[in-house]
């Protein structure tokens, strides 16, 4: 499995690229949201960003319409940089 950033993850097998998220507190037993199945790495990162930025967004709602768009460029730009994305690499087969 490999850590992407915050709680997500993506884990290889045979034939795609599972997009996960941690769903566990501290203190609790490791549990993980299937997100979705993607065909390449490129797409299960894309997807990520996008899941980042959605939960960004919810946790602002109050916040105006053009410093959400402003969020959300910034959050894009700042997660869709190839060498920056990705923490570390956890591959356990």
């Amino acid at each position: 499995m490999m850590h992407i950033r915050e709680n997500y993850f993506i884990e290889k097998n045979e034939t795609e690229y599972i997009l996960k998220k941690r769903m566990n507190k501290e203190g609790e037993q490791i549990g993980y949201d299937h997100l979705g199945a993607y065909q390449t790495i490129r797409e299960a990162r894309d997807a990520a960003i996008k899941e980042m930025i959605r939960e960004e967004v919810n946790r602002r709602k109050s916040a105006p319409l053009h410093e959400i768009i402003y969020l959300m460029r910034q959050k894009y730009k700042e997660l869709s940089r190839e060498n920056s994305f990705f923490c570390r690499f956890t591959w356990r087969v």
